[in-house]
């Protein structure tokens, strides 16, 4: 077995063994700044916006799967008051 073959048997084992580990690392590593990025974010939108949003966010996936009516409730903490959604007619 020449030295070239050695070498590239040697590389392969090498990559084989260290692959799923810098897969599994690279993982963990979007997970904490997927987590980082939504810490910041909901520390930078103010709660009223975030609660708007939300709001508009369901009405948008209401919509597009054809519902007629919904009723958007608050959030916790916003009262108990139940509103009818702007395309209610």
């Amino acid at each position: 077995m020449s030295f070239k073959e050695t070498f590239r048997l040697r590389i392969e084992k090498l990559a084989g063994q260290v692959g799923p580990l810098l897969e599994e690392s690279w993982r963990e590593a979007r997970q904490r700044l997927d987590e980082l990025n939504q810490a910041l974010a909901s520390q930078t939108v103010p709660g009223e916006r975030r609660a708007r949003v939300s709001e508009l966010a369901l009405r948008s996936k209401g919509q597009q799967a054809g519902q007629k009516s919904a009723e958007i409730r608050p959030f916790p903490g916003q009262g108990k008051i139940v509103q009818r959604s702007d395309f209610d007619q």
